[in-house]
Order: structure tokens, then C-alpha cells, then sequence
């Protein structure tokens, strides 16, 4: 590593290139998401969107709900570039769908009726990163105190008194009654492991240890205090938070409607900016979701109501680029089904890979849209069926019955603006995005005008060493 302001030498990387074992190297490598060189294997995964099933009707879809998050990590002043703070910024966008597939309609569209056909609520929080901590408190010990803090105080809508909180109960819970307690696998604190589900209990409130007496946090079950940095970048489990507030307020939509407007999730498609998948210490969680989501189905289908209908659509990462490379192989309006095998093969994996079992509570596919781009999108199962449990019902087209349905309805958002990208997405992005450049500026300046002890100084980083007189 290079001291500050040292430059590496212009001709260092000469030596790298005429190295025989580094080129010999590099051409012993292939690409594993790279375009096949047949479409028969793409043909055999495919199908059109006629051909399957149609479960409910498109016209009776009349709003989206969809969740982003943006996260960002500021260092907070030159003179402690080592002490930084996270900032989380999580959106939820409802749009009209029948307002704006009338002005899809029309030649020239008033931005004000754009305006009009969506509303969107956000909620914000900073989290410590390393070396900040409260008063006799370790640096870990406030993540987690200040996360709770977030999830406890949340709300996912301004006209709800529901809470990130009360959503991770329901998640344990079953339809119509909200878990009071949960169990914890090991204290935070003094590592103990719980011999059973009844030793480390944590509830609104939080929990005792009953070996050292410590606090326990609800927010303990997410278990992003696992990858907590004391000296250097918490932008991982930073993410963890995000991708869990995000999972957590598409929840707390999907129970406040089954339990004050069912008819709602008949009407309603719920998006998710990514995969319906969690990863990291908290893929666990997974299967929570996955046998609530499977409860709700299975309440759904009782009560005549074709729902939920959820989809997650990835804008990046391996699978949408692996999407751009075959899309010429695929015709329009076709859905492709991705079985372990083709994942396996693509990603680099063994071939008995189980691939996701532990982390989707949804199964992904790529959607040729009728207007040419693919869209990767995760659709959940039917209830009972796990996603990528390898079993023939799992990889089959029946196992995902609001699939068409889905499809048909994310053609009807399509928007050119960016790639890969609906009209849902992009709005509830905007609300939720962070900016660069003066934004993060912005941020610091704040982290120095509100913590203790650091002095405001707008450059963050400290100068190179050329510069000083």
C-alpha cells in the first residue's frame, strides 16, 4: 500500500505485461455467462407468454407499489477519514396504472398529469460506522441500539402507525396474528448459543441474556451486526439494511391490505428493485418469507383473490448482463425458465450446485419484452413449492401461476429511459436516490455540524501532499 500523496511509477505495469505466466494465464480463461454458440438450449427453456397460463385479468390491476432503497457511507472530516457515517434512504412509489396507461395514449403528455398518477413516501436514517459510538457503548453495541432505534421508529407509510418493527413480528408470525417474541441463535454480547427457541427471546422491547445479562435487540434477528467494521467501511452491512427495510415495507403493504382492504391485493402489484432474495447472514430470513408469502397465497386463494402478485426486477449483475448476451436468441414476448443446470453452467458453479435454496424465496426468469428488452425478474412459486428446492415441480412453468399475468403487466410499463427499466422502478428510484458529487458534501457537512468533537471542513479527504506549502 502507498503512502499518501506517493504516486507509482509510469512504466510499473510494464514488467506485468510482458510476464509470460500472466498472459498464459488469461488466455486459459472463458467467459461462463458468454452468449452459447446455438440457440438450441435457449429454445428448449422457452416459451411464449400465450402458452401459459393466465391467472386474473390484466385490466384489473390498477396500481403498483414499489420499494427502493439508496444507501451511501461519508467519510466525515480530513482529519478522520477513518470515521465514517452510513445514510439509508428507503422509498415506497404508488402509481396509477390506469392513469398512466391513458397517457401512454397520447402524442404529448402534461408532466403535471405524470405527477399526478403517482405518490411516493420515504423514510431516512444514519447509522454509526467505524470508530462512533454512544457514550459507554461498544461501536458494535450502537449499530445495534441505533438500528433498532430505525426499525422500532419507521413507519412504511405516513398514514399507518405500523413500523419496520411490527413488520418483522408479522414476518414470524402467521396471516392475522403478528409473532410477539423471536428467538435469537447466538447473544451478540458473550457468543452464547442458544441450546433451544426459548433461551434468547427478544421482543418489541428487546430481550435479556440470560447468561451475561446484556440488552438484546429486536433488530438482532437481521444479524447485520455480524459484518459490523470497527476500524474501516460498513457499507456491507449497510446494504444488509437496506435490502431488509425494503423486503420489510413491501411487507407491511402486503398485511395492512389483507387485513383492512383485501380486495386491495387483487388490484395491486407489489416491485421490488432487485431479487426476492436475501443474502449474507441474513438469508436465513429467507425462509420466513418464503412460508409467510407461501401463508398469505394460500389466505388469497381462500378468499377468491388472485394475489399476492410480486415480482423483483434486477438492473444490474450477472444474470442481466447474461440477459443482454442470449436476448437476440430469444423472440419477443417469450419467457425463458432458468433450471439449475443452465445457472449452474453460466455462473461457474459444480453441476450439482443447489443453487438459491438458501437465499430466493423466489424463482428468477428472463421476460423478452413484446418491445425487445429482457427483463430478469423473480417471480414467487405457488404455495407449498420452493423455489430452487431442484425438484422437477420447482423448475416447472405451473409451480409459477401469476407468471403470465406479471409479464403481461410489466409490458405495459416498459419505459426507454434506461435500460432494463420500468416505469415503477424509475419513479420510486428517483425518491429514493442519493446523490453524488454536492450530495455527499451535503452529507458530510452534516455528519461534522452534529457529531461531537469534529471540526467542519468541507473537503473530506485530506489534500495531496504537493499542494502544502
Amino acid at each position: 500500500m502507498s503512502y499518501d500523496g506517493e504516486k507509482a511509477s509510469r512504466l510499473g505495469h510494464v514488467d506485468t505485461v510482458r510476464n509470460e505466466r500472466v498472459k498464459t494465464a488469461l488466455q486459459r480463461w472463458s467467459i461462463t455467462t458468454a452468449k452459447p454458440g446455438s440457440r438450441d438450449e435457449i429454445d428448449g427453456l422457452c416459451k411464449p407468454l400465450e402458452d401459459l397460463p393466465m391467472v386474473g385479468k390484466l385490466e384489473d390491476v390498477d396500481f403498483s407499489i414499489t420499494v427502493d432503497g439508496s444507501d451511501t457511507e461519508v467519510e466525515t472530516t480530513r482529519d478522520h477519514p477513518t470515521v465514517k457515517v452510513g445514510y439509508l434512504r428507503v422509498a415506497g412509489s404508488v402509481v396509477r396504472l390506469d392513469a398512466f396507461r391513458n397517457l401512454s395514449r397520447l402524442k404529448h403528455i402534461d408532466p403535471r398529469e405524470v405527477r399526478k398518477s403517482h405518490s411516493e413516501y420515504a423514510f431516512d436514517v444514519a447509522l454509526p460506522g467505524s470508530q462512533l459510538a454512544r457514550p459507554g457503548m461498544t461501536g458494535a453495541d450502537t449499530w445495534r441500539a441505533e438500528l433498532d432505534d430505525f426499525l422500532q421508529s419507521a413507519r412504511f407509510d405516513s398514514k399507518t402507525t405500523m413500523t419496520l418493527a411490527d413488520g418483522l413480528l408479522a414476518l414470524y408470525g402467521v396471516r392475522g396474528a403478528p409473532a410477539t417474541r423471536l428467538a435469537l441463535g447466538v447473544c451478540p454480547s458473550c457468543g452464547l448459543k442458544a441450546p433451544d427457541e426459548t433461551t434468547l427471546l427478544v421482543g418489541l422491547r428487546g430481550g435479556i441474556c440470560p447468561s451475561c445479562s446484556s440488552h438484546l435487540y429486536l433488530a438482532d434477528v437481521l444479524r447485520t451486526h455480524e459484518e459490523y467494521n470497527v476500524e474501516g467501511s460498513n457499507f456491507t452491512p449497510l446494504g444488509r439494511v437496506m435490502t431488509a427495510a425494503e423486503r420489510l415495507m413491501s411487507l407491511c403493504y402486503l398485511n395492512f391490505f389483507a387485513d383492512q382492504a383485501p380486495e386491495a391485493l387483487r388490484h395491486t402489484v407489489f416491485i421490488t428493485d432487485g431479487p426476492l432474495a436475501l443474502f449474507g447472514p441474513m438469508a436465513p430470513l429467507k425462509r420466513r418469507f418464503q412460508a409467510h408469502l407461501s401463508d398469505l397465497s394460500s389466505w388469497c386463494a381462500q378468499h377468491d383473490l388472485v394475489a399476492p402478485l410480486m415480482v423483483g426486477i434486477e438492473k444490474t449483475g450477472a444474470f442481466v448482463e447474461h440477459a443482454e448476451q442470449i436476448k437476440e436468441l430469444i423472440p419477443s414476448g417469450h419467457v425463458v425458465r432458468l433450471t439449475n443446470s443452465y445457472i449452474n453452467r453460466i455462473s461457474g458453479r459444480p453441476e450439482e450446485n443447489r443453487y438459491g435454496v438458501d437465499e430466493f424465496y423466489g424463482r428468477r426468469f428472463i421476460y423478452r419484452t413484446r418491445a425487445g428488452d429482457p427483463l430478469v425478474i423473480t417471480i414467487l412459486p405457488a404455495p407449498g413449492v420452493s423455489p430452487y428446492d431442484g425438484s422437477p415441480e420447482a423448475e416447472g412453468w405451473d409451480a409459477y401461476p401469476t407468471l403470465r399475468l406479471i409479464c403481461e403487466i410489466l409490458d405495459s410499463l416498459r419505459t426507454r429511459m434506461y435500460r432494463h427499466a420500468v416505469v415503477p422502478v424509475a419513479l420510486a428510484h428517483s425518491a429514493a436516490a442519493l446523490p453524488l458529487g454536492v450530495g455527499r458534501s451535503v452529507l458530510t457537512m452534516m455528519a461534522q455540524q452534529n457529531i461531537p468533537g469534529l471540526k467542519i471542513d468541507i473537503q473530506a479527504v485530506q489534500p495531496p501532499t504537493y499542494f502544502k506549502r
